[in-house]
């Protein structure tokens, strides 16, 4: 079962703003909700990132790919930076299969998720920039 410490990614609760805290809170409850449906335990990889967690991500990621890091690259308004979104450990697909394939349960869970994820599922308590009612629960960042 997913607690609210596996969602702190390492993070003193103390150094999150208040209002990230109540997000986080908010996450928990849809995570909750998503393991029940799911049947399984589910694991997050990674939860709330302060923004040089977020940078020494994406540094790391751009080094895997043979890159020069280049902040400019870096998704400045991601939801984990705010407590709204974490990622599930997922290597099968598995799960982004099947959440993909029944988008009707995400809507019910109030829930988006990522597409092109590598082992792991976005998830996020908040729509895409470009979402619409009724449109696909799925998004290319």
């Amino acid at each position: 079962m997913i607690k609210f410490i596996d969602l702190l990614s390492g993070n003193s609760i103390s150094d999150i703003p208040i209002d990230h805290q109540q997000n986080l809170e908010h996450l928990l409850g849809k995570c909750k909700l998503l393991e029940e449906d799911w049947g399984k335990p589910l694991k997050v990889t990674s939860g709330y990132r302060t923004m040089q967690q977020h940078l020494n991500i994406y540094s790391r990621i751009a080094s895997k790919k043979g890159q020069d890091f280049d902040p400019k690259n870096v998704p400045m308004k991601s939801r984990h930076l705010y407590g709204l979104a974490c990622d599930l450990y997922d290597p099968t697909h598995e799960l982004y299969k099947h959440y993909y394939n029944n988008q009707s349960k995400l809507t019910e869970l109030g829930l988006w998720c990522e597409m092109g994820t590598d082992g792991w599922l976005h998830i996020q308590t908040v729509p895409y920039g470009s979402y619409k009612e009724g449109k696909d629960r799925f998004f290319l960042p």
